[in-house]
């Protein structure tokens, strides 16, 4: 529900407008004059505003107008008009009107005008209030990190994971153990992965990456219960067969780490230094470094989620920027796609149309790296996984091509390198899907669920973008037939008075 105001000096006007406007659950508050108006702008702050261009009194509509723009800069302001004067309409545009509705009015119409202004004032409403928060991240990221610092008593830390890092070499000199790891469930590939280690090569960060069941970690993992190992030979309650043979002896110790009452991985060390076995001391010891940890992770995790929601709302409020200042189509899309290229991280980034006539999408803008990319490029609806992505109208994640069946490299792209992962959202105008944003190649890492969440609103502001477009189009395209006709009529004046003048001579030389 909105407050919506309507300033006309017509009581019948006034009535329609708020029996209709009310139907639809708003709130309407009514004024026959602009000073009556203005008055009660300042007590209820209206969401919207509906001017009469034609006022008694002193004030006419478009002085209204440039008095609400002073007072409330972003509330849109739709013009009324029983006279079809085009140089008046566009005047009131000019100086910010959201959109003109001649009298006598039409229901629909009018709750279509509505709806379109409403949503254009929630759209700016939602960004001032996103680069408040963002203020308040950045401020909150700062005070945290100081914060983290003086917990943990380490000075001079370059940056979050040499934190990790330290507690792991700690751990390792402690235990007098070779080797120290941590490793964090990844949810989206249902797999404990190393995320720190402290003497583990890179080949054996990747063979212990893999799920939790394979594994005594994902046991540990699974059961909320620190283990100790001290001969995996004799020890019944795991198969040899599942312990990696790349570590020198069979005894390790495992703790698992626990934050917010939630277990998100576990610490584990391995090959004891002179080869002996781990010892129940050893397994307090861990235990305790694995609540040191945990802390750290849980500080880690603040500060990584703080630095997520402040990108996601850098990327957000600069698109909402472009949305709101651009007007060329082209270039807005360019910009928009550009921008969330560079946020995302991603090598290829491309946005595709619906052609209505031959039921393709085709490549409309894109970029590859810092290449404006200008291909023919079609893809069939329902075709490989992007044209699924419109027929479907669902965000589909792909972050190993080569093992969906669905997927086709030679339709999907045409040119060189392979695509390595894959993530597309459908742009929607009015719930009809128009389109498909694209985006290609992870700089670094995977696509994960949080991005699908920011790339289908980034996809949303693209069909918001695109509807804003196409009625200004409408509107200028209105426009400048008015000023050719105007032309046209002047020309015709102009030859009538020459020929007037003609027929004056012969009238007189008779």
């Amino acid at each position: 529900m909105a407050k919506i105001l309507v300033i006309d000096d017509e009581l019948f006007y006034r009535e329609i407008i708020k029996e209709l406007l009310e139907k639809e659950g708003h709130k309407v508050f009514s004024a026959s004059n602009a000073r009556e108006g203005l008055d009660l702008v300042r007590q209820v702050e209206p969401d919207l505003s509906l001017v009469d261009i034609v006022l008694p009194g002193n004030m006419d509509g478009l002085a209204v107008l440039f008095k609400l723009k002073q007072i409330y800069p972003e509330m849109p302001v739709i013009m009324l008009s029983a006279y079809d004067d085009k140089k008046l309409i566009l005047s009131a545009l000019r100086r910010g009107a959201f959109d003109y509705l001649p009298k006598p009015i039409a229901g629909p119409e009018l709750k279509h005008t509505v709806d379109q202004a409403l949503e254009r004032f929630q759209l700016i409403q939602e960004r001032d209030a996103k680069l408040s928060r963002l203020a308040n991240l950045e401020q909150g990221a700062g005070q945290l990190t100081q914060f983290v610092k003086g917990k943990i008593r380490i000075e001079e830390v370059a940056n979050a994971y040499q934190l990790l890092e330290t507690t792991l070499d700690l751990v390792s000199q402690v235990l007098e153990c070779e080797r120290v790891s941590v490793m964090l469930f990844e949810p989206a590939e249902n797999k404990l992965k190393v995320v720190a280690s402290k003497g583990m090569s890179k080949s054996l960060i990747k063979k212990e990456s893999r799920e939790p069941k394979a594994t005594v970690s994902g046991w540990v993992f699974e059961h909320k219960e620190a283990v100790l190992v001290k001969d995996l030979n004799t020890d019944t309650r795991f198969q040899a067969s599942e312990y990696s043979s790349s570590y020198k002896t069979n005894s390790f110790v495992i703790a698992p780490l626990m934050v917010g009452g939630v277990v998100v991985g576990t610490i584990n060390a391995n090959d004891k230094t002179k080869g002996e076995n781990f010892d129940e001391d050893d397994l307090v010891l861990l235990k305790t470094f694995s609540h040191q940890i945990a802390l750290t992770l849980q500080y880690l995790q603040a500060i990584a989620e703080l630095e997520r929601e402040k990108k996601r709302l850098e990327l957000m409020a600069g698109l909402e920027k472009i949305l709101v200042e651009e007007r060329d189509p082209q270039v807005m899309l360019k910009q928009i796609l550009k921008k969330c290229q560079e946020m995302m991280e991603v090598i290829c980034a491309s946005i595709y149309l619906k052609d209505e006539h031959t039921s393709e999408l085709i490549h409309r803008v894109g970029w590859d790296g810092a290449r404006e990319l200008k291909v023919k490029h079609r893809i069939a609806l329902g075709k490989s996984t992007t044209g699924m992505v419109a027929e479907q109208d669902k965000t589909v994640i792909i972050n190993n091509p080569s093992s969906e069946k669905t997927f086709s490299q030679a339709i999907e792209w045409m040119g060189e390198g392979t695509i390595k992962n894959y993530i597309a959202s459908p742009i929607k105008i009015s719930e009809r899907v128009i389109g498909v944003i694209r985006l290609l190649n992870r700089r670094e890492g995977e696509f994960k669920k949080q991005d699908e969440i920011f790339l289908e609103e980034v996809a949303k502001l693209v069909g918001i973008a695109l509807r804003n477009l196409e009625l200004y189009q409408r509107l200028k395209r209105s426009v400048e037939e008015l000023v050719q006709t105007n032309q046209m009529l002047s020309r015709a004046n102009q030859e009538l008075e020459i020929k007037t003048r003609e027929l004056e001579l012969l009238r007189k030389k008779r």
